[in-house]
């Protein structure tokens, strides 16, 4: 290698900071946005939980995870073990005291494993496919690889997407590391020479996402159709105890906890806008929703995909999506490639097929398409490139230009599309409905000179609440008229609201939010008092102190044996 080949991968990871750095200012990272979102709390309290105290539990829980267990702290029912036993050991790691003293301070260490893995991705694109180059293309010329291996380096840091979860604690960036990382074992044929190193990868890859599960069969396959003939059944034997010795401990945990091996709470998102249904209402009440099973569950699934789609489908096709996509399956009837790389091609086209269909029987949004999504279109602007040099009749000169021509298109579109994420990042920053961290920091004070010592709050901030204050939250109950049935599983005294306008606010909780005293009027709230105020980043803030819960009130039915000691 040239120096100019070694000059490719720190220009790439220069660039990636830049664009980071861009994306976190526009979002006004650790001002109006605090560090601590929803996602990135969840998987920070799990981890100041287990560095801490020793257990894999949260102070965090949803109403509907009170039916399994009532106090606090609950098992992990949502996130997944990777990022948080990595941040986990950087708790440990750095000392709790100094400039790292504060919650918000600490906050940014959630930062660390996804910006990593951000540059680690780019760069390690920059460099796989020089060696992609090195290994099948030995005749091209110089111009030709580091073209392409500053391209698609370039083109995966200039993803808004992949900007926007490297600024927070979110699994996406270091799951797609690891899906990058097993697809170049696929392309170079690492995956047969070292089958039990890439079961690891595998497994660590699956810490981090549950998607994992029906993504991981592709590439075990993938790597033992790689495989020379004599080695396939060594190379899938090996492949999977990889895979399963590393995720052998978390679905222990799960069964052990919930009595499931493969359980997540996420489940329920496949009823979302079915049958009158919605994530939001199914996890927030104190019970375990009825839903249908069978073939009528099959049937209304089925229907619900058949919804979703053509809006997924068209998302996917949007600006060079189709045209990568549409590059990959004509290099593959054409160009006839080597094994290694035809299977890579084709586990990244059935990966992003399944990671649409999965979408669409969960909740339709894009960003749970973002690994899947971001590894076709760098696939495909490299199968393009392939189909450019194999084109008949062209000069060298010619196919230079072709070949650049695409590089700047890809690079264009990740430019503009950088640019309007931007301005999207700026203009939301104003309006979320997320407070500001000196909003938290206020709260936390208030809560913790009014309330013992680990005493549970519930709050429509959620995890981020309980990150701050160091106080178990519990988040908040769809309608007032739920809260009853919560402290009825888990006693708590205090509700916290926070809105930026009342009209923001959960539908049940609007008049509450707009008119002081309502909250005195719900029936079986027994609201002692009420107190409210405006932040200083334009949030109302409710505080509502609950009295003591009522008594039950008696079932009419008395079960027989009851009946007979009364009798007696």
């Amino acid at each position: 290698m040239s120096w100019l080949d070694l000059a490719v991968p720190p220009l790439v990871l220069l660039v990636a900071a830049f664009a980071w750095l861009l994306h976190a200012r526009a979002w006004d990272l650790g001002g109006r946005s605090p560090v601590m979102g929803y996602d990135s709390a969840q998987y920070a309290l799990a981890a100041r939980e287990l560095a801490f105290h020793g257990r894999l539990a949260t102070p965090f829980a949803l109403p509907i995870e009170l039916v399994h267990r009532a106090e606090a702290p609950w098992p992990l029912a949502v996130v997944q073990p990777g990022l948080t036993l990595f941040e986990a050991a950087v708790f440990k790691l750095v000392p709790a005291d100094g400039p790292m003293a504060t919650s918000d301070a600490r906050g940014w260490l959630t930062v660390l494993l996804p910006f990593t893995c951000f540059l680690l991705a780019s760069g390690a694109l920059a460099i796989g496919v020089g060696r992609l180059f090195r290994t099948y293309r030995p005749d091209a010329g110089a111009f030709e690889r580091r073209g392409a291996a500053l391209a698609l380096g370039l083109m995966f840091a200039l993803d808004p997407e992949a900007q926007h979860f490297a600024i927070g604690g979110f699994t996406e960036v270091p799951f797609t590391t690891g899906l990058l990382f097993a697809l170049l074992g696929l392309a170079l044929g690492r995956s047969s020479e070292i089958p039990l190193v890439y079961g690891l990868l595998l497994g660590v890859s699956g810490l981090f996402r549950a998607n994992m599960m029906w993504l991981a069969p592709l590439f075990v396959l993938g790597a033992t159709v790689v495989a020379p003939a004599g080695r396939r059944a060594r190379t899938l034997t090996w492949v999977t105890l990889g895979f399963v010795l590393i995720l052998a401990p978390w679905w222990f945990y799960k069964w052990r906890e919930f009595g499931d091996p493969g359980w997540d709470l996420t489940r329920y998102v496949l009823w979302d806008h079915v049958g009158g249904r919605d994530w939001f209402s199914l996890y927030h009440l104190p019970e375990l929703p009825v839903l249908p099973h069978g073939a009528e569950a099959v049937r209304l699934l089925a229907a619900k995909a058949g919804r979703n789609l053509p809006g997924l489908l068209l998302d996917m096709s949007q600006g060079l999506r189709a045209l990568w996509a549409g590059a990959i399956v004509l290099w593959l009837v054409i160009a006839r490639p080597v094994r290694p790389l035809a299977v890579a091609a084709l586990v990244v086209l059935a990966a992003a097929g399944l990671g649409v269909l999965s979408t669409a029987v969960s909740i339709p949004w894009l960003r749970y398409l973002f690994p899947t999504r971001v590894l076709l279109e760098c696939t495909g602007l490299l199968a393009l490139w392939a189909l450019i040099t194999r084109l008949p009749g062209l000069t060298p000169a010619q196919r230079r230009l072709l070949h650049v021509t695409v590089a700047l298109l890809a690079l264009g579109w990740g430019g503009w599309q950088t640019t309007r994420g931007l301005a999207e990042a700026r203009a939301t920053a104003v309006v979320r409905g997320v407070p500001a961290s000196a909003t938290f920091t206020e709260l936390s004070i208030l809560l913790n000179q009014e309330l013992p010592p680990g005493e549970t709050v519930m709050s429509n901030l959620g995890p981020a609440l309980a990150w701050q204050t160091l106080h178990p939250v519990l988040h908040l109950a769809l309608t007032p008229g739920d809260v009853d049935a919560c402290r009825r599983r888990h006693d708590f005294h205090t509700i916290v609201l926070a809105f930026r306008e009342p009209d923001r606010a959960w539908p049940g909780w609007v008049e509450i939010m707009a008119s002081p005293g309502a909250s005195r009027t719900v029936a079986k709230l027994g609201v002692q008092d009420e107190r409210r105020y405006r932040s200083t980043d334009g949030f109302t803030i409710v505080v509502l102190t609950l009295g003591p819960l009522e008594p039950a009130m008696a079932s009419g039915a008395v079960s027989a044996p009851a009946l007979a000691t009364i009798l007696r």
